[in-house]
């Protein structure tokens, strides 16, 4: 059994020194024979208690964003170090597997404040995540046995923190966090702009600090920045993490009266839950004040009726199927949507709109060093494809920044058949794993 890190031990100290945020942590150590370890009783009290999760989530960012430390860590790195662009869901898996694998551990570069990825963007519930919420272990895609909202080697998983069949997003964020906080050292704000060669290492530059030297770098970029957020003003036209962050706040839909969705996907289908109430709720809402009269949904291909939409889409989604009925404030419009930001107003196909959602999809952040085109397949001794590997530098690309092609098997089993799970962390989880496993030491 490993120690807990200095991190770990001083968000134990802030959630303990507190006598409210510390009930959690006490009454889960009364059921601590029950877990694998007293640590991971520990944090699943803290994590089910808001208090107590609040509390450590003050104690991790308060860590992270603390300068000196920073510079500390900066001084101390190495040509022989690791380091992951990122600080998502798929760093947190390197970083516990290869951790655990006996190697040192990862630095982690996080461009912005807050540490977590996609579903740390806000520290309140906002989204519901797309696979079902089951305790078990990590598993090839499509295998029915398997726990799709698994991260290997984490100090918890997202089943023990829930009981609700789809989690909300700072359920997951949480337990990357903590995973981050145990197995890595991470650096905040630090904007990665080019990686050049540098001898048998690469040169990580930096926005307004020092270059950064590594033995390997491991890129866990995520899906990219929205592929419209040119398009959006920040106030009537929002991406869907600008929405996101719109819907932790207080009276997020304040004056909100005609609305419109543009793009089918995932993250449209998040938004529409959202202005449908149907999504995680926004603090201090009230039904009868913070609702929306119309949803004008732009997506091409979409069901236009609930009959349709129960025949066609999965069962996450199904909720959002009976606003489709003809005289109910949702309705699918199946065409491509421009829309023409006004003073106060939006405007798409001369219809008049409150806010309006980008959810395009995302592109990629281009890197000067780490260009797509320099990648190729990376397989394990064992024929199985699980990241990309750059042609001239020590650098990998994991989880959906890797564009891993479906499989036989996932064209066998349906997984390829629905274009979302090209991306989805069920699928590439254990292939972030494999390869944190198997590849050798830096030296």
């Amino acid at each position: 059994m490993f120690e807990p890190s200095a991190q770990i031990e001083s968000v134990l100290a802030a959630v303990v020194q507190n006598p409210i945020a510390s009930t959690g942590l006490r009454a889960m150590t009364e059921r601590e024979s029950e877990f694998p370890n007293p640590l991971q009783a520990k944090l699943t009290g803290i994590a089910l208690d808001p208090y107590g999760r609040d509390i450590a989530d003050q104690a991790l960012d308060a860590y992270w964003s603390d300068e000196p430390r920073q510079t500390d860590t900066l001084s101390s790195s190495s040509i022989a170090r690791e380091v992951i662009i990122g600080s998502g869901f798929h760093a947190a898996v390197y970083a516990a597997t290869r951790v655990l694998s006996g190697y040192p551990k990862p630095l982690v570069l996080e461009r912005n404040e807050r540490v977590g990825g996609t579903f740390a963007m806000t520290a309140r519930p906002t989204f519901f995540l797309n696979s079902r919420n089951r305790a078990g272990a990590a598993g090839l895609a499509g295998d029915q046995g398997a726990a799709l909202n698994f991260l290997p080697g984490g100090l918890i998983q997202a089943a023990n923190v829930s009981m609700v069949e789809y989690q909300p997003n700072t359920d997951m964020a949480f337990v990357i966090r903590v995973a981050l906080a145990q197995f890595a050292d991470v650096l905040t704000n630090a904007n990665v702009l080019a990686v050049s060669r540098d001898g048998s290492g690469a040169q990580i530059e930096i926005a307004d600090r020092s270059p950064l030297f590594a033995g390997r770098i491991i890129d866990a970029r995520g899906v990219g920045d929205p592929a419209d957020q040119n398009i959006a003003n920040g106030t009537t036209i929002l991406t869907f993490p600008q929405f996101m962050q719109r819907m932790a706040r207080l009276w997020p839909l304040r004056g909100m009266r005609r609305v419109a969705v543009v793009g089918g996907g995932d993250a449209g289908k998040c938004a529409v839950e959202s202005f449908l109430g149907i999504a995680p709720q926004p603090p201090m809402a009230a039904a009868a004040l913070d609702s929306v009269d119309r949803i004008d949904w732009y997506a091409e291909d979409l069901p236009t009726t609930c009959e349709r939409w129960q025949q066609t889409i999965r069962g996450r989604y199904q909720g959002i199927g009976r606003y489709l009925k003809p005289g109910r404030l949702l309705t699918v419009v199946n065409r491509r949507a421009f829309p023409i930001a006004l003073p106060g107003a939006v405007l798409i196909d001369g219809r008049s709109y409150d806010l309006v959602v980008l959810c395009t999809g995302n592109r990629e952040t281009t890197m000067p060093g780490l260009d797509q085109g320099a990648f190729d397949d990376y397989e394990t001794a064992d024929e199985n494809v699980v990241a990309s590997q750059h042609y001239s530098l020590p650098a990998f690309r994991v989880g959906p920044h890797a564009r891993l092609p479906f499989t036989d098997q996932e064209a066998a089993t349906g997984i390829a058949a629905i274009p979302e799970n090209a991306v989805a962390m069920f699928r590439t989880a254990t292939k972030t794993a494999a390869l944190a496993a198997t590849l050798p030491a830096v030296y």
